[in-house]
């Protein structure tokens, strides 16, 4: 806790972690903790990177300074989330949520009926930055830039069975699918088109789940699909407390 009673901030870095190392911060990493936080020399923020766990370092001369490590890394173990991007707002909140629930990877993909614009990876990484600070994992999803759901389905291996949520309601339930290593996809408003779902139903990879009766919007069924894993896997995840 800080001294004022509140939690001790943290922040994502790329920089490596370790007993004693100095990390520099970026601008607006600076700028947050100075003028935003208040942070002063000797206040503590915990840092994390995805590598090396987090660690509790100090405010020092312009810089902060690893003191103790917190908590060690572990494999992510997340489901991916292929899906039809929707608008900004909308999709703030889809990355924002699906990284809360420990997606690993999330790919946005073009179908015949995805509208535009295109969601830009880089926005998305900032996004996930920020909701991964205030979620305590300790990594931040890959973040890829949009494709053509065609290019995706071409380069898919049997390593990874593709979660299809569909519409029509004829897969089984999305709690019966959720073993092993999954993605998750979720298409566009208005659904897949009929050359889409015939690509799909001929991929043995391909499992069709439903998510009930309703249908949802793009960020809605992620997040009920997501949200059944991170049930199904509590106590599994990767960020230890060991």
């Amino acid at each position: 806790m800080r001294r004022d009673g509140r939690p001790v901030p943290r922040l994502h870095v790329t920089s490596p972690l370790g007993e004693g190392v100095a990390v520099a911060l970026t601008d607006n990493q600076s700028h947050y903790l100075a003028r935003v936080l208040r942070l002063k020399q000797g206040d503590g923020v915990r840092l994390f990177n995805g590598r090396d766990g987090e660690w509790l370092a100090a405010v020092e001369s312009g810089a902060v300074h690893c003191r103790e490590h917190l908590r060690f890394q572990t494999e992510t173990m997340g489901p991916w989330l292929v899906f039809a991007p929707p608008k900004r707002d909308r999709l703030r909140f889809l990355v924002e949520k699906a990284t809360e629930l420990g997606v690993s990877r999330l790919m946005p993909v073009t179908t015949a009926r995805t509208e535009p614009p295109a969601a830009r990876a880089d926005k998305m990484l900032g996004w996930a930055v920020e909701a991964a600070e205030q979620c305590c994992r300790l990594d931040v999803p890959i973040c890829d830039e949009q494709c053509d759901l065609e290019a995706v389905l071409e380069g898919w291996t049997g390593d990874r069975r593709l979660l299809f949520c569909d519409e029509s309601g004829g897969g089984k339930a999305v709690t019966e699918a959720l073993q092993g290593d999954i993605a998750v996809l979720v298409g566009p408003e208005g659904g897949f088109s009929a050359t889409e779902r015939d690509r799909l139903m001929a991929m043995v990879t391909v499992v069709p789940v439903s998510l009930g009766s309703n249908i949802l919007r793009i960020e809605t069924a992620s997040v009920a699909a997501l949200a059944a894993w991170q049930v199904s896997h509590d106590g599994s995840c990767s960020n230890s407390l060991n």
